[in-house]
């Protein structure tokens, strides 16, 4: 069907709405610097056990859980999937200690 007459204006958008759309953005930008953050992080303790820097990285694998526990408390990143990074980057400690051990 074609349209006869004038072409329709989008309607008008409110304050609130183009308020919404402005903290969206200014959250999504937080929250990707925050996984990106994140990753960073977990490069950096993976480095410090591949060089078997094992106490550097026990005490970095402490405040890697809290970082990690901190995005989940914030909301950034789901209770599970938080809990689910802590005991993988636990899992790959503990196999490289042994590692170092034997």
């Amino acid at each position: 069907m074609a349209q006869t007459g004038k072409a329709r204006k989008p309607p008008k958008k409110s304050k609130s709405v183009l308020k919404r759309q402005r903290q969206n953005i200014k959250k999504r930008k937080m929250n990707t610097s925050a996984l990106a953050a994140l990753r960073t992080e977990i490069t950096k303790f993976n480095v410090m056990l591949q060089n078997k820097e094992i106490e550097k990285a026990k005490t970095f694998l402490n405040e890697l859980a809290s970082f990690v526990g901190h995005l989940s408390s914030k909301g950034i990143l789901k209770k599970q999937t938080a809990s689910r990074k802590i005991s993988r980057l636990y899992l790959r400690f503990n196999k490289a200690s042994l590692s170092k051990a034997q």
